[in-house]
């Protein structure tokens, strides 16, 4: 079998006053929503790889933004800016985009798919887990049990940030896990995420 992690960092592009930029105007990768810079790795095999991933690529972007006189700041939420997310909601089209979040708890409702909460907005740091076959056939993994491993580890972050337990997201390679903020500590997430599938 081969498994493989990978991670979606979801970070902030600003302004020296502060304010939220759109991070398409200036090339970057971005979340459906568009007001979120998305550092995506490749998925690896190992943690040191998907480390070295991420870093290059956050390096690239902070190198990226200076040039605009922007910068880029890892940060759970930022206060809602009702006059940007006016005009990106008819960019984006957000009436259109599907919530395709999972959670293992029932009757859990609110979702991270949005990343919009009334007076604030967030940013997290989703996990992508994958198993597949020499043949590069999908293998299914175990969601729930991994879910609530990730859940019960890093509850102090999920807790801290108000970030909702739980949620995840089928995927064409395996499925993300969505419940952690921003700001965790990206090489210790990306180690227990590859024990937890070692022991799966």
């Amino acid at each position: 079998m081969i498994d493989e992690i990978g991670i979606e960092h979801e970070v902030w592009l600003l302004d020296e006053k502060g304010k939220i930029v759109e991070p398409a105007i200036y090339s970057f990768p971005h979340d459906d929503y568009g007001f979120l810079i998305e550092i995506r790795t490749l998925p690896h095999m190992d943690p040191e790889s998907v480390y070295s991933d991420w870093k290059k690529l956050y390096d690239s972007f902070k190198y990226q933004a200076k040039k605009f006189n922007l910068r880029i700041v890892i940060k759970n939420e930022m206060p809602t800016d009702y006059d940007l997310l006016h005009f990106l909601k008819l960019k984006y089209n957000y009436t259109n985009l599907p919530d395709l979040t999972e959670n293992i708890h029932t009757g859990t409702v609110l979702t991270h798919a949005t990343g919009i909460f009334g007076s604030r907005l967030t940013a997290g740091t989703h996990v992508h887990f994958s198993r597949k076959r020499y043949d590069g056939r999908r293998v299914q993994l175990p969601i729930r049990e991994i879910v609530k491993k990730m859940d019960e580890h890093f509850s102090k972050y999920i807790s801290n940030s108000n970030r909702i337990f739980g949620e995840y997201e089928i995927k064409s390679y395996g499925f993300e896990y969505r419940s952690l903020p921003a700001e965790v500590p990206l090489k210790h997430v990306i180690k227990y995420a590859f024990k937890i599938l070692e022991e799966s």
